[in-house]
């Protein structure tokens, strides 16, 4: 249910958030091309959503994600965002506030609960007894987490942890999963003034191969929403 607090932007956009959910619960994602917006906004906007949290102890609301510089990457694997939280959100959006001498770059969306719909109820039943040690990331907070792949509340799934560099993903049901997911993947295109609303909990995303020019950059903003 979303938290609708009717500012300005809220108004403004009150159509394409009711929109935004319909198309979240059967694509796992949104896009719409929202022009301008401040951070201020981004966050109005992104609270409409439920309750914004902040990506890591010390940090804002809204992630101001600058990638370019040494900093390129060509690629993003696919993965949902804070797999190694006890709990992960429940969206993320970003907000392409700029971007410049960059070609490609879609979005990547997979999703989880389908590819788990194909596998036998055999293995089904492996991914949901799977139990493991996730690690945070080089690049983030330190520690680890011993929980299942598999969130469920009342018997149903409720949420995927899909990050498979940060534990032992070497099962073969585990790698039979994964292909699945890649062979059905959907590519987004994502471009400035874009605002892309994903599902954390039932889908993973990545960045398609990127082709960067001479001093190319991208400039995000990013919350995250439980």
């Amino acid at each position: 249910m979303q938290n609708m607090l009717y500012k300005n932007i809220n108004k403004q956009f009150f159509n394409r958030i009711n929109d935004a959910f319909n198309a979240l619960k059967k694509d796992g994602y949104y896009i719409f091309n929202a022009g301008n917006l401040s951070k201020e906004d981004f966050l109005n906007f992104s609270y409409s959503f439920g309750e914004v949290i902040p990506s890591g102890r010390g940090k804002e609301m809204v992630d101001d994600i600058f990638i370019g510089g040494i900093q390129k990457q060509s690629s993003l694997p696919l993965h949902t965002d804070k797999s190694y939280w006890r709990l992960p959100p429940s969206f993320e959006i970003l907000y392409v506030n700029d971007v410049y001498n960059m070609k490609h770059g879609e979005i990547i969306v997979g999703n989880l609960l389908e590819a788990f719909k194909q596998l036998s109820p055999v293995e089904q039943k492996e991914l949901l007894d799977f139990e493991a040690v996730y690690k945070s990331p080089q690049n983030r907070d330190e520690g680890t987490i011993k929980v299942k792949l598999i969130g469920k509340i009342d018997d149903d799934i409720s949420f995927f942890r899909y990050r498979l560099d940060i534990f032992d993903s070497s099962s073969p049901t585990i790698t039979k999963w994964n292909n699945i997911i890649k062979d059905n993947l959907i590519f987004v295109p994502y471009r400035k003034g874009d605002v892309l609303i994903l599902d954390n909990k039932l889908h993973c995303a990545g960045r398609n191969n990127t082709t960067w020019g001479e001093n190319g950059s991208r400039h995000l903003y990013r919350t995250l929403v439980m």
